[in-house]
């Protein structure tokens, strides 16, 4: 599911903010524990923070991708003017090696580049010039397993610099939903796994 560079971006952008839209400085924030010791493990580590922190408020300014479905928080019936509620899931677009520097495994970007995108991660390409000159330049990744909670009046006074062009946005909403579950199913069809996986062999 990747995409031509060119198939990504287009210029044009709707009155509203609407899903895929990309905005410039965009305050990324989370909270964190003094030395939790929390280390990644398994077969899909995301890169994470290295040292101690306070609890930032804000942890980055950078690119994001607007994540909310448009209908989710644009005013209905359509031709309504507005939003229903001021909050807007965006999620980080950084260059795809910064997250290597961050810790993510080689291979894992590696694939990511050449597929597209793995669980909570899209590849997009990098939008700006870079210095570097390696295997990773020209290639970005939007971080969907770490979004941040966004006000639109924030949004408002950030640039927006384009949006996702159909086919990207497809694979957005794909990625997206690979994040959280593969499906929506009827809860009655469901056998849930309440087992203890940690203490399985």
């Amino acid at each position: 599911m990747r995409l031509p560079a060119e198939d990504y971006y287009q210029v044009d952008v709707a009155a509203h903010t609407a899903q895929g839209d990309l905005y410039e400085d965009v305050p990324f924030g989370h909270t964190t524990v003094l030395d939790s010791g929390f280390e990644a493990v398994g077969a899909r580590p995301r890169p994470g923070e290295s040292g101690s922190y306070d609890v930032p408020l804000v942890a980055f300014h950078g690119l994001g991708v607007v994540c909310s479905y448009t209908c989710g928080f644009v005013a209905q019936p359509p031709g309504t003017p507005g939003y229903s509620h001021p909050y807007r899931l965006v999620a980080p677009v950084v260059r795809l090696r910064d997250t290597v520097e961050g810790g993510l495994p080689v291979g894992q970007a590696r694939t990511i580049r050449a597929r597209g995108g793995v669980n909570g991660l899209m590849y997009l390409p990098w939008r700006e010039g870079e210095d570097i000159d390696d295997e990773w330049r020209g290639h970005g990744v939007a971080l969907l397993f770490r979004p941040a909670l966004v006000a639109q009046t924030l949004l408002d006074t950030r640039r927006r610099v384009g949006r996702l062009r159909v086919e990207a946005l497809r694979i957005l909403e794909v990625r997206l939903i690979q994040t959280v579950a593969p499906s929506l199913y009827d809860p009655a069809d469901l056998d849930p796994d309440i087992s203890d996986s940690w203490l399985q062999s």
